[in-house]
C-alpha cells in the first residue's frame, strides 16, 4: 500500500514509498483490537514529520488506537528521518543515515541511525521513551 502523505487512518500492514514519507497532520494507526498488530512504513529516501511552526498549534502526530502499540510500529528510511517541531511520534525509527528530532518533538519508540552509512542522532529539547519501560510515560507501550 502507499505510504501516508497526509492525515490518514491506517490498518496493520506494510506501507511503502519509493522516495519520501511525509506526515503533515494526524496519522491514526488502528490495531483493530489486535495487541500484536504490526505497522511497517518504508521510505526509499526519507521520512519527514512536518514541523508545527512557529507554535505547537499545528504539528504531526502518530496516534495509536484499538490496541496498536508503538513497539509494533516501524519507520524505515533509506536515508534520513526528521521529526518536526512539537511532533508526537510513535514507533521505532530505523534510518540509513541521520535522525533529527526538532525542538520539543517527543517519541515513544527506539531511534536507530546509521544503518547503511555513518549516522547521527540530533536532538533539541526532546523526550524519547522506550516502549514498556518503567520510566516511560503512561500509554507508551
Amino acid at each position: 500500500a502507499a505510504a501516508p502523505e497526509s492525515t490518514a487512518q491506517l490498518v496493520p500492514g506494510v506501507y511503502t514509498s519509493g522516495s519520501t514519507i511525509v506526515v503533515a497532520g494526524d496519522v491514526t494507526l488502528d490495531g483493530n483490537g489486535d495487541a500484536n498488530a504490526v505497522f511497517v512504513f518504508q521510505a526509499g529516501s526519507s521520512i519527514t514529520a512536518i514541523p508545527g511552526a512557529p507554535s505547537p498549534a499545528a504539528h504531526a502526530r502518530i496516534l495509536l488506537t484499538n490496541g496498536a502499540k508503538a513497539s509494533n510500529v516501524f519507520w524505515q528510511a533509506g536515508a534520513s528521518a526528521t521529526i518536526g517541531n512539537y511532533a508526537d511520534w510513535n514507533g521505532n525509527v530505523l534510518a540509513g543515515a541521520d535522525i533529527t528530532m526538532q525542538t520539543l518533538a517527543t517519541s515513544c519508540g527506539r531511534m536507530f541511525s546509521g544503518a547503511f552509512t555513518s549516522g547521527a542522532l540530533v536532538f533539541d529539547h526532546n523526550v524519547v521513551s522506550i516502549p514498556g519501560h518503567a520510566n516511560a510515560p503512561a500509554g507508551c507501550q
